[in-house]
């Protein structure tokens, strides 16, 4: 059996998601923190399969080989059917599930990509705004003796936060120990520009992720005007 597991803490997003691309058969169930999206079953991964080949990711090995092993399990279950397949198939199976597996916990990666010529600006902002949904912080941090406002992303997938930064044409990428990619932008003026950036142009989709923003964005302007008087 396949499946395909989608992740956030917007359910009413992932009810969105359900009906659009997974044609109601997915099943909505809370997790920590969130809720996960699940649709099982040859027929019905398949046909995300062909929604991803359309509207393929943009960027991130990570994500692009775990679309690959899928689709790779797919094609081999396809090919092996009836009964007398049984144990070679578990076998095949078990091989793609471990390299899931190394995927998760190592990063370990068949496939490289890099970004097509072809992309569009617009379509990269579009990305982001739904990785920003989905991984970004947005708020004020206290910093020594003074509260900082922050948007910081970490992600084990160093080419889509290395492409973030080329993005929004600001700071710097560190790799943590943890094995994380980590971007951080704390000057007010950058902060407002990606305020701006994904509340108008590429408007983020989860409500609390908007709330957050839209906050932070209060906070800066306010800042900003109380700043300018003196």
């Amino acid at each position: 059996m396949v499946d395909f597991t989608v992740s956030n803490a917007d359910k009413v997003l992932l009810k969105h998601i359900n009906e659009k691309i997974m044609n109601r058969f997915g099943v909505i169930s809370p997790i920590k923190g969130a809720f996960n999206l699940k649709v099982r079953g040859k027929n019905r991964v398949r046909e995300i399969l062909k929604f991803l080949k359309n509207y393929p990711i943009i960027i991130g090995d990570l994500a692009k080989n775990r679309v690959d092993i899928l689709s790779q399990a797919l094609e081999y279950l396809d090919s092996h059917r009836g009964h007398n397949a049984h144990k070679e198939k578990t076998k095949a199976m078990d091989i793609l599930r471990h390299k899931l597996r190394l995927l998760k916990t190592e990063g370990v990666v068949e496939n490289t990509y890099e970004l097509e010529s072809k992309i569009s600006k617009d379509a990269i902002g579009y990305f982001f705004a739904g990785i920003i949904d989905g991984e970004g912080s947005f708020g004020v941090k206290q910093s020594g003796k003074y509260k900082e406002p922050f948007f910081t992303i970490a992600m084990k997938d160093r080419k889509i936060i290395e492409l973030l930064c080329n993005f929004l044409e600001y700071g710097k990428v560190r790799y943590r120990k943890d094995g994380v990619y980590h971007y951080e932008v704390n000057s007010r003026k950058e902060l407002l520009k990606i305020a701006d950036l994904f509340l108008v142009k590429y408007p983020l989709k989860q409500k609390r992720q908007r709330n957050r923003l839209v906050k932070l964005q209060r906070i800066l302007n306010d800042y900003t005007r109380n700043h300018s008087r003196k």
